[in-house]
């Protein structure tokens, strides 16, 4: 299974990609949404590298592992990141970098 099949498959399931005119091959997601796949990640250890928040269609912040000294597939440091953008800012969308290991890709259903 590539990393696109298993995020779309396990991840992003039941969730509305809310991409209206953004970056044509990505996902963005709602706050609710993005809160659950916060969650899903942090259940199958996916790293995410890289988080942005936008607001009325331009990107409002990003952040990033590196920033919080913690590994991609530490929850605290996407946690703490998605917190800080929900307190600065309400109704906006938000995508990231993931990566699903090889290990997850390779197990069978």
């Amino acid at each position: 299974m590539k990393q696109q099949e298993f995020l779309v498959e396990k991840v992003f399931y039941d969730l509305e990609n809310k991409n209206e005119g953004l970056e044509e091959d990505k996902n963005y997601f709602s706050e609710n949404d993005f809160a659950s796949i916060l969650l899903r990640a942090e259940h199958y250890g996916i790293g995410i590298f890289n988080m942005e928040a936008y607001h009325d269609g331009k990107l409002f912040g990003t952040d990033n592992h590196e920033v919080y000294r913690k590994k991609a597939t530490h929850p605290q440091w996407y946690k703490s990141a998605f917190g800080k953008f929900k307190r600065a800012q309400k109704d906006m969308l938000y995508r990231a970098d993931f990566k699903v290991s090889q290990k997850l890709l390779d197990r069978p259903d």
